[in-house]
């Protein structure tokens, strides 16, 4: 698989996961809260928090699997943490 395709296929799964996307090239897709995904060599996908290497994955589906856990974790504790909901 090229490059292109290797790009294409996830940013499919990253949409149909329901994964804002700000901004993708041919080497990084940028996501929402400082979770970045640089596109490597044999279909190696390496998240980035804060720019710095996380979990690496050839299967896109456990990468957006992992990262929307994550985003949503990070949603709840997130609200918990500002007093959002709370009187």
């Amino acid at each position: 698989m090229d490059a292109s395709h290797q790009l294409e296929l996830l940013l499919c799964a990253l949409k149909h996961f329901d994964i804002d996307v700000l901004e993708a090239n041919s080497q990084e897709v940028i996501l929402n809260r400082s979770y970045a995904i640089s596109l490597g060599n044999k279909h190696q996908y390496q998240l980035l928090k804060s720019g710095r290497p996380g979990e690496a994955f050839s299967d896109v589906v456990k990468l957006c699997t992992f990262i929307k856990i994550h985003l949503d974790l990070n949603e709840e504790t997130g609200a918990k943490n500002s007093g959002a909901g709370q009187q």
